[in-house]
């Protein structure tokens, strides 16, 4: 197995992203990349680019700036949902989820789904089905 495969998103690796994207680890390309300290960008990619599994992760100085953090991402997202494309959207700019993590949050406006966990916020943007990311929100999370 190549390098590539043996690279971890906060502990999340392709052995992880496996069984959402149906392939075996060692045909996962993953893609790790830290934007800036504390944040990620992952993506764990099936052969051909038929399917993908893509998440961000941000881990906060403390659990009382995460809190914040996903407080100020859900402001964003009311005001995003006032504008004229999204004043439609059947549940709003965003729905809370419980039972995942510490906090969740979902939104129609991207598609994604944020789950907070202490001080570690992951955000996951593919697969595009709610329920599917929120199994890989649980995945993610037990590797904490």
């Amino acid at each position: 197995s190549s390098a590539s495969n043996q690279q971890s998103c906060v502990g999340f690796t392709a052995e992880d992203a496996a069984p959402f994207l149906g392939v075996p680890a060692a045909q996962i390309t993953a893609n790790v990349e830290e934007s800036y300290p504390g944040f990620w960008l992952c993506s764990f990619a099936q052969p051909g680019g038929s399917g993908s599994l893509s998440l961000s992760v941000k881990i906060a100085g403390s659990e009382k700036e995460a809190v914040s953090d996903l407080e100020e991402y859900r402001n964003h997202l009311e005001v995003a949902g006032e504008q004229p494309q999204w004043k439609d959207l059947p549940k709003g700019a965003y729905s809370d989820i419980s039972g995942v993590g510490d906090d969740a949050v979902w939104t129609d406006i991207n598609h994604s789904l944020s789950v907070r966990k202490g001080k570690t916020t992951v955000q996951i943007m593919q697969p595009a089905d709610k329920m599917e990311q929120i199994k890989v929100a649980e995945a993610f999370l037990k590797k904490l």
